[in-house]
Parts: C-alpha cells; sequence; structure tokens
C-alpha cells in the first residue's frame, strides 16, 4: 500500500506543476551602471541571457539542465561569470558577473574595440550609444597587446576624481610615450613612457594650481622625472 501511495504521489508530482519555473531573478555582481556605455552593456546582457531563457519558464526543475544552460550563459561576450540555483519552490537565480568596459580602441578606418578592466580585446562597438570611456587612438592599441596592457594600467592609475579621472579623459596617444588629452580643459598632457603615477601627481597639481590662477595650459610636458614643463593656452 505504501509504495503504491508513495508512486501515485510520484507521477502526480511528475505530471503537476506545483514547483515549475515560475520567476527568474538576475542578480549583479557587480551592476554595470557607471555611465552610458556600461548601461547599453547591461541592456543587452540582460536581452541575450533573456533569449537563453526564454523556454524555461513554466518548466520542472527535473527538465533544466543547470550545466548546459549556464555554459550557453557564460559563452556571452561581456559575461565574466554566471552561477544558477534553482530557489524553492518555483524561482531559478542567475548570478553573474559582467565585464566591465574601461576604454575602446579608435583605430584607422575599422570600427571601434572596447578594451575591458583585465585588458581582454572586445567585438566590434556596433551600439548606438558612444561610448563614455577614453579612446585609445591607434592602430597600436589593437596590433601591440604590450602597449595595450601599459595603456589599461595608466587608466587604472588615474585619479578617481578631479581633473584627471577617467571620464575627464577624452584620448590616449602613444607617440615613443603616452599622451592624454583631457576634455576640459582642452590641455594635451604627455607623460612619456615610465614612472606613470608619479607623473600624474605632478600634472594634477599644476593643472590645480592653474586652475586657481584663472590660467590654462595647451600643452604639460611631464617627460621628465625633474620638471613640469607648462605651454600656455593661446588666447585670440
Amino acid at each position: 500500500m505504501i509504495c503504491l501511495v508513495a508512486g501515485a504521489l510520484f507521477f502526480a508530482l511528475s505530471h503537476s506543476r506545483v514547483f515549475a519555473v515560475q520567476a527568474i531573478p538576475l542578480e549583479w555582481r557587480p551592476r554595470l551602471d557607471q555611465g552610458k556605455m556600461e548601461v547599453e552593456i547591461a541592456r543587452s546582457i540582460e536581452a541575450d541571457i533573456g533569449v537563453r531563457l526564454s523556454n524555461v519558464l513554466g518548466k520542472r526543475p527535473w527538465e533544466i539542465n543547470l550545466e548546459s544552460l549556464g555554459a550557453s550563459i557564460r559563452s556571452l561576450s561581456w559575461i565574466a561569470d554566471a552561477r544558477l540555483q534553482r530557489v524553492f519552490p518555483d524561482r531559478l537565480v542567475v548570478s553573474i558577473t559582467p565585464k566591465r568596459p574601461l576604454a575602446v580602441v579608435l583605430p584607422k578606418g575599422s570600427g571601434l574595440r572596447p578594451i575591458t578592466e583585465d585588458g581582454e580585446l572586445m567585438e566590434e562597438w556596433t551600439a548606438q550609444v558612444v561610448p563614455d570611456v577614453p579612446f585609445l587612438r591607434g592602430d597600436l592599441f589593437l596590433k601591440n597587446p604590450e602597449i595595450r596592457a601599459k595603456a589599461v594600467q595608466l587608466i587604472k592609475a588615474l585619479p578617481e576624481n578631479g581633473v584627471l579621472d577617467r571620464s575627464n579623459i577624452a584620448e590616449i596617444i602613444w607617440n615613443n610615450g603616452f599622451s592624454l588629452v583631457l576634455l576640459s580643459p582642452r590641455t594635451e598632457i604627455i607623460l612619456g613612457e615610465t614612472q606613470i603615477e608619479k607623473k600624474l601627481v605632478r600634472v594634477e597639481h599644476v593643472l590645480n594650481y592653474l586652475s586657481s590662477q584663472g590660467r590654462r595650459a595647451r600643452i604639460v610636458d611631464s617627460t621628465s622625472v625633474k620638471k613640469v614643463v607648462v605651454r600656455a593656452q593661446h588666447r585670440p
């Protein structure tokens, strides 16, 4: 009798939708929301994951291959990692670690190529949103992994706020050393290749002093380890 009851219960549950997946929360670790480019990437990730989960709602736990589904989500270009977990009674939680954009390469004659914080070169940027991260101008950043890696370290060395904040960097150029072009005030900062962090500190002090005096510089040359050379802004 017990066996019959257990069998009937198993049959009923296996054909019931009581435990079918009714919700699939998406957890971000961390969230991409720092600027327009990150928001656009987040939107694209959500759309791509939605396609992969489109036939999961309504399925029962034993009908879902979590390993295969997780691998499919991890294969998305902007996903660094993804974990799936069943939560009683009717949820499937998807936890993702996205790749965060750090800069974009602007080579001659071709489209923009984003670079992640880990230095990974991504596929061409085709979204209509203009990236709000520093532009690495020139083919060398695309073809030379060593120079590209140094550019990543330079960007990471930028202060979190102030005139040299990452959001105020329009372009990064390589010409036997690094140069930065600021958005405001429009200034070229020549850094060279060595002792970048020390030079950034000195340049920031110079720019802050010029600002306090109501002055602007067209070029700030910090290639020397001993001094900073300021070339004044030409006025009409």
